[in-house]
């Protein structure tokens, strides 16, 4: 809130400044005006003038109140105790399977973390309930097409590019002056093997694939002349690649895709009596809240969505009242868009002119910025506009900003060099070019010997355990 605050003092202060040099502009006047009454809030702010402005869409009480999170806290215990409670006493054979598989057998304390998490991350869906519903996989075929499938084979995909990029470096160390160029037959096949494992397009045949792995036999090294260090960086990397794939093949491939299949058909009751846990604790908190008129944050975008989209066979589609948004709004501008989530996008879709063909919404975001992964943003979300947008004039079009206003030429030097080198697609889903580097964007006053000083970077080697 002190940041959109902030930003609608500074936005009114230059105006008033440009009214001083113009004082007779008409349209500075007007600006002067409408800037109190401005949106720009943050996207919690905007939910909650949307359930202010249309609660009888939802039938809430207009006189609620945001709950403190202590209260919320206790609230959340009490609903869980006593769910769980009235589960135990109608003692369902299902229910009860669940709890022994997944109780730690002196408290509940585990399945009410394991519901809570389930709850707090499906509230981040527009449709929590389809989310819920996602867990069935009757065979291989919807093994392959499931979202955690896509993530696995994104995983292993970066772990062989890793392991060719080792292989390729370790046989660029054999052919070097004084390198053990009798290895590199061996390292041609294992680059084969990776290769084999890269060309596989579907996980059953990357199951088949890793279950017939076979490594070649290193040929004996009996030239005198080879450096016995890069023989020995050789090695070790060849184990590390076959260590990769080892990993890969203990956490992916333990069994074949079909008694992966039945393994997930054996957890389907305990997955059904969770969802359904879940579902149970999202009304029974819902019901607590209501009774004493009070909302959280997630409500607030639950209970905007509620209100400006309505659910179709075709998914979510606006309300009458975003209808009513949409004329409101000329343009949506949007900053920090690399921490928004999947609810918060709906909402502010169904806002836009976007489903009629009037793209007015304006997005600013660095996706090299995302630290909120653990309050359930999606940076994929920018970044497939980020991929997808074109740097010509469009609709959905793409506007680098180059520079930055923060820091001296010589620190933005530094942290390019770094990142040039350490930052790529895989390490931080966005490659570092010059498209994306820092370059300077304002003129600092000079002092002397500042510009005498260097960067400094500090390494923290996190696998040396500090001193007692």
């Amino acid at each position: 809130e002190a940041a959109a605050s902030e930003m609608k003092e500074r936005i009114r202060l230059a105006i008033e400044k440009k009214l001083m040099e113009y004082p007779d502009n008409e349209h500075l006047k007007q600006q002067a005006t409408l800037i109190h009454n401005a949106q720009i809030t943050t996207i919690h702010s905007f939910c909650l003038s949307v359930i202010r402005d249309h609660f009888h869409a939802i039938d809430i009480d207009p006189g609620f109140r945001i709950g403190e999170e202590g209260e919320l806290k206790l609230l959340r215990h009490d609903v869980l105790e006593d769910m769980l409670e009235e589960k135990y006493q109608e003692g369902s054979k299902r229910f009860l399977d669940f709890t022994a598989a997944y109780s730690t057998g002196r408290n509940d304390k585990k399945i009410e973390d394991l519901i809570l998490k389930i709850y707090e991350f499906s509230r981040s869906y527009p449709d929590s309930e389809a989310w819920l519903d996602s867990y069935e996989i009757p065979d291989v075929k919807a093994l392959e097409g499931s979202s955690i499938m896509k993530k696995v084979m994104t995983d292993i995909r970066k772990n062989l590019e890793d392991a060719k990029e080792l292989l390729i470096y370790a046989e660029n160390v054999a052919l070097s002056p004084e390198g053990p160029a009798v290895y590199e037959a061996t390292l041609e096949k294992d680059l084969q093997v990776i290769e084999e494992l890269c060309n596989r397009a579907s996980y059953k045949s990357l199951a088949e694939a890793f279950s017939n792995v076979k490594w070649a036999r290193i040929a004996a090294n009996k030239d005198k002349t080879v450096s016995e260090e890069k023989i020995d960086l050789v090695k070790k990397i060849r184990e590390m690649v076959k260590g990769i794939v080892k990993n890969m093949s203990a956490q992916y491939f333990y069994e074949s895709p079909e008694e992966l299949v039945e393994d997930l058909r054996v957890c389907t009751p305990a997955m059904e009596e969770l969802a359904d846990l879940v579902r149970l604790f999202a009304e029974r908190f819902e019901e607590q809240k209501r009774a004493q008129n009070m909302i959280d944050f997630s409500d607030m975008e639950q209970y905007a969505l509620r209100i400006l989209t309505q659910k179709t066979e075709n998914g979510f589609v606006p309300s009458k009242i975003a209808e009513e948004y949409q004329k409101q709004f000329e343009e949506i501008m949007i900053d920090e868009y690399q921490d928004s989530n999947l609810i918060q996008e709906a909402i502010l879709t169904s806002v836009s002119g976007c489903r009629s063909g009037r793209y007015n919404i304006f997005m600013v975001g660095d996706v090299k910025q995302s630290i909120y992964r653990f309050r359930l943003s999606r940076p994929e979300l920018f970044l497939e506009k980020y991929s997808t947008y074109t740097s010509e004039e469009s609709a959905h079009q793409k506007i680098e900003l180059h520079q930055n206003f923060r820091s001296r030429d010589h620190i933005l030097e530094s942290i390019n060099a770094i990142f040039y080198r350490i930052m790529t697609e895989k390490l931080g889903n966005i490659s570092y070019t010059e498209d994306a580097a820092l370059h300077p964007g304002a003129a600092f006053e000079e002092r002397d010997g500042l510009d005498e000083l260097k960067t400094e970077l500090l390494l923290v080697d996190l696998s040396v355990q500090p001193q007692k």
